[in-house]
């Protein structure tokens, strides 16, 4: 049981730490940032995602 707890407090350490957990494109979220905000049109983020995803 103990064990348990200690895995849950390093799993919360590491993710408030803010790093990227696996499995997370740090790049995809950039250019999803950069959508929003309006640096890029819809055109220009599916074609750079498709990118990203090969």
């Amino acid at each position: 049981m103990m064990i348990i707890g200690l895995a849950v407090i390093i799993f919360v350490v590491y993710y408030s730490s803010g790093k990227r957990l696996p499995g997370t494109n740090k790049a995809e979220d950039i250019l999803k940032e950069r959508f929003v905000n309006g640096e890029i049109d819809e055109e220009t983020y599916l074609k750079m995602k498709k990118a990203l995803n090969n």
